[in-house]
């Protein structure tokens, strides 16, 4: 997309925002909503069963209060006065309101303003330029009302908590708490949705009761999920059952509890969380999705079986975006493309869809920001223009049909066009806000624990409020990496392909519009349910359990028993991390599907939990079958893989672990094999420093800028970063040999060189000098060579983008106590289901055991 017509819809945007923005303020204010039909202020409803409207009006000018957080990046101007009507406002009202929605739009508004402006400079001047308005503005000063007002709010919702469960009612009355014959009923989102803004309120207050409250009613309906690992949506706060109609899903009700799982993960480096969302994910894949992977339909907690007329909702659209930072981008993009043909069909997306029956249900859209935060979070990962092309139709289609002369109405009917007088403050602090983002191509900005709420509020929590995990935890979790794979777009004849290129797009339109010329192009393929010739997709089964057996087993002879814990001289965890099974009988192995598209993982050893990074080594004589055969003669360090642990310069976070395989030539990577000839090995004169290094010493991770692939002479001033002391250089494969880019890595004076594979079909090759010159080997005799595969150099290449990075050599396979490997011939048999592997297991032979 052309730099000026994305800003010119970024500045669209920005006019459509000013349009509601101060039409709420000039004939709404200070009520918590705007008419905008008829340009007045929507009150409170007198009827108390009118909780569409009531659950969210607090008298405290409520869209005002929830636009707090858009108004600096999309109207800086507005932002000082805006913070000072807002510091005026009181929670000391009568009123009787839903602890979700005031958790979400009040108090996360709060939290973010508060920290927004405790970041701003002291002086006024440098407070204005940083905010980006003209002139002086002191409007830092507000920074502890902001505080005092979120704790205030916090403090009237607690007695919501007094239940004999841990959950909260879903309802409170600000001055006088829980009133009589309060329905004991709640959502599984409006209770589980409240760990981020819980949890920053206590840790920048010290009061602790907002922490362990919302943590105790997350865990709570954790601890009651079914033995499938599903939630329902209804649950009593009195006794703890869930309640009818028992569905499960992604859809309204549910929906924010799987979100808050994962940035609870992300802002709160708290493993707990992240273990949840796993769990839930892998049911959500497993029960919920379709077969095709598209459709996302709500399911029977206790039969697992889709309800009569299965639907989708508009809320459910935010699930692609938390796909995206799970890291499940294909999953992702077939999960958008069925919200995007909703909308290209309706022209918005009705808050009810039948998706079997491809017909609307509840037909009205208020304006929701999902599937435009989705749209948003696709495009940062993909950065393919066809996520600004949909941003594009869904911003006209909210100005043509729903623009009034003094805001944005809420659309009553997607399919008559039919309108209703009601603006929800969600279209200023998400909707907009999320178009904006999308077109506003921001400098990206360097991983952190920075969040956006649930209702688009931005939070993240101080480093120096963080909390270390427990010894447990941290022992649990050695060597867990967590990472999301960077995005490796579909391709045609080896050339990659857009969105709207890839195989599955039509068929997504298809499950919307059905057959016939809007919907369907035909395709060659075979027929699926009338739908025509559309290719039907095959998405791998996401989890499931299997029973190792040794290769030459009788496949008609009954397993084994269970053996459902097994002792730790079968199953043990070495002290880096890794696992270690010394024998087979009984175990049962839990998979799941890698997000990188790599095959399976192994989750679990019976009762042993296996997390992200950490590999299982089988050391069964029984699976002796599945290893490869030991050629008659190998060199002395063939099959060698070692491990270089990565982390970001001087930092202890976004710590991962490659395996790389070694070259046959250069320095060698084993410490027993160090001799005096290597460590005196001559450099050559250009060398900045000494390539000789100790094994275990971070060295500066650095790419030349005029050489990717190291095939030129590597000049020292154009490395990036400019290294000061050792360091490890990072090219691509291809344009000249091994040896040429060890020579040129060995001049800039690089004590190791790391190849990055950039075929995504390549196979894990070992770099060689065969035939090469004497004099070319002894210059680059003190360079340690390895080779990183695709996906491992997609790694290192995105998180190098991101910022410095040190690379350390870990070493080759460990001992269970922890002295190295003394056999260097290791071989390494890979498990496979079907056409896919087990990546994080091999079946080892010549490894000494404990």
């Amino acid at each position: 997309m052309d730099a000026s017509w994305r800003a010119a819809l970024r500045d669209e945007v920005r006019d459509m925002f000013h349009h509601a923005f101060t039409g709420y303020m000039s004939f709404a204010y200070p009520a918590d909503e705007l008419r905008p039909i008829t340009c007045a202020p929507l009150h409170r409803d007198p009827d108390p069963a009118n909780i569409g409207v009531n659950d969210i009006h607090a008298n405290i000018s409520m869209t005002l209060v929830d636009s707090l957080s858009a108004l600096p990046l999309i109207l800086p101007e507005e932002y000082p006065a805006a913070v000072e009507r807002v510091s005026r406002i009181s929670f000391d009202q009568n009123v009787k309101v839903q602890v979700f929605e005031m958790t979400i739009r009040a108090l996360g508004a709060l939290l973010s303003t508060y920290q927004k402006l405790d970041a701003l400079p002291d002086h006024p001047k440098a407070q204005a330029a940083a905010l980006g308005i003209e002139g002086t503005t002191d409007v830092k000063k507000y920074a502890p009302r902001m505080l005092e007002l979120a704790l205030d709010l916090g403090t009237r919702l607690l007695p919501a908590f007094d239940t004999p469960t841990g959950l909260p009612y879903a309802r409170v009355n600000l001055r006088h708490g829980i009133e009589s014959r309060e329905s004991s009923e709640t959502c599984t989102a409006g209770a589980g949705s409240l760990v981020l803004e819980f949890t920053l309120l206590s840790r920048l207050t010290g009061d602790e009761r907002f922490e362990e409250l919302a943590h105790k009613a997350f865990m709570s309906l954790w601890n009651r999920r079914t033995a499938e690992d599903l939630v329902g949506n209804a649950i009593s706060v009195n006794h703890g059952q869930w309640l009818q109609p028992g569905m499960s899903g992604t859809n309204a009700g549910i929906d924010s509890f799987f979100e808050y799982a994962l940035k609870g993960a992300i802002m709160l480096d708290d493993t707990t969380y992240m273990d949840v969302f796993h769990d839930a994910y892998a049911a959500i894949q497993t029960h919920v999705r379709t077969k095709d992977g598209f459709i996302y339909r709500p399911v029977q907690i206790r039969s697992l079986r889709p309800a009569s007329t299965s639907v989708i909702d508009s809320l459910s659209a935010f699930f692609p975006g938390v796909q995206v930072l799970a890291g499940d981008i294909e999953s992702a993009i077939r999960n958008h493309l069925v919200f995007w043909n909703i909308w290209r069909r309706y022209s918005g997306i009705p808050e009810s869809w039948a998706h079997d029956e491809r017909t609307v249900g509840w037909a009205g859209w208020p304006g929701r920001p999902e599937f435009i935060e989705s749209t948003y979070y696709l495009y940062t990962v993909t950065r393919d223009d066809f996520y600004l092309r949909v941003g594009e139709r869904v911003l006209h289609d909210i100005r043509r049909r729903t623009i009034t002369p003094c805001g944005f109405a809420t659309l009553a009917n997607v399919e008559t066009g039919e309108t209703e007088d009601r603006m929800e403050s969600f279209l200023l602090s998400e909707t907009l806000k999320y178009l904006y983002l999308l077109f506003a191509d921001l400098p990206s900005e360097p991983p952190t624990n920075t969040v956006f709420t649930t209702e688009g509020h931005q939070l993240h929590l101080p480093f120096n409020l963080t909390r270390p995990p427990t010894a447990v935890r941290r022992a649990l979790h050695k060597r867990e990496d967590l990472y999301c794979p960077a995005y490796v777009p579909q391709t045609l004849g080896g050339l990659p392909v857009g969105i709207e290129g890839r195989d599955d797009y039509e068929y997504a339109r298809a499950l919307v519009y059905g057959p016939g010329e809007e919907g369907l192009h035909v395709n060659e393929g075979r027929s699926y349910d009338g739908l025509g010739t559309c290719a039907v997709p095959e998405v791998p089964r996401f989890a499931f359990e299997l029973v190792l057996t040794p290769s030459n087993a009788d496949p008609d002879a009954p397993l084994p028993a269970h053996d459902a814990s097994p002792s730790a001289t079968k199953v043990w965890q070495r002290d880096d991390g890794d696992w270690v099974i010394t024998d087979i009988e009984g175990l049962r192995l839990g998979c799941r599907w890698r997000f990188d598209g790599g095959g399976y993982d192994i989750t679990n050893i019976g009762p042993h939990r296996v997390r992200h990074g950490q590999h299982v080594f089988i050391t069964d004589p029984k699976m002796e079958g599945y290893l490869p055969s030991l050629p008659p003669e190998r060199p002395k360090e063939d099959a060698l893989d070692v491990v270089l642990q990565v982390q970001h310069a001087g930092k202890d976070d976004t710590v991962i672990r490659l395996q790389t395989s070694t070259a046959d030539f250069g320095r060698s990577f084993l410490a027993s094999r160090e001799s005096q000839e290597d460590s005196e090995s001559e450099r050559s004169e250009q060398a900045p420093f000494s390539t000789d290094v100790p094994l275990d010493a971070p060295l500066l991770l650095v790419v030349p800028k005029n050489t990717l692939n190291g095939c030129a002479a590597i000049l020292a001033k154009k490395l990036d970063p400019k290294p000061k002391g050792p360091f490890a250089l990072f090219v691509a494969r291809g344009g000249c040999s091994f040896a040429e880019k060890a020579l040129n890595a060995a001049q800039a004076g690089a004590s190791m060189l790391l190849v990055g594979d950039n075929l995504s079909s390549g196979a894990h090759v070992r770099p060689t000098a065969s035939g090469e010159a004497e004099s070319v080997l002894a210059e680059v005799r003190g360079v340690r060579i390895g080779f990183l595969g695709h996906d491992e150099a997609m790694v290192l290449a995105t998180l190098h983008n991101a910022g410095p990075l040190e690379v350390v050599l870990e070493g080759p396979l460990a001992q269970r106590d922890g002295s190295a490997v003394p056999n260097p011939h290791r071989r390494e048999g890979r498990l496979v289901v079907g056409e896919h592997d087990l990546a994080n297991i091999r079946v080892v032979a010549g490894v000494v055991e404990a």
